[in-house]
């Protein structure tokens, strides 16, 4: 089963990638279909309409989102910050301001496809 899953994780991967316009902004792909995905998905879209219809429809509020929440093992406010959805850090009251990194400037590329998975 976890061969399968890795094959198809690959296979979107590849085909994401050969795809894909230029490579200016990371292109987030659901892991699944759970609610926490859900709410990561519309979180990474960095579009207030979405991420409110999305909590509507998962009957979620925006503090679950911004307290709760974990999108790829991070916590909302950290997956804001390293991907800069400013709109969405906005729209969910999250801080972006006063958060201190320290980046290796050697890796800082981020990849230009991210497989989301929420909190479960």
């Amino acid at each position: 089963m976890n061969t399968l899953k890795a094959t198809l994780y690959s296979s979107v991967l590849l085909s994401a990638v050969s795809i894909a316009s230029p490579v200016m902004a990371t292109q987030f792909i659901a892991a699944d279909s759970t609610p926490g995905t859900q709410a990561c998905m519309a979180v990474a879209s960095n579009k207030r309409l979405t991420i409110n219809n999305t909590m509507k429809s998962l009957r979620i509020s925006k503090a679950v989102i911004s307290k709760k929440l974990l999108c790829n093992d991070l916590s909302v406010g950290d997956f804001v910050s390293l991907y800069s959805l400013n709109k969405s850090a906005r729209f969910l009251n999250i801080d972006m301001d006063t958060r201190t990194s320290i980046t290796d400037l050697a890796k800082a590329k981020m990849p230009s496809v991210v497989i989301m998975a929420g909190s479960k």
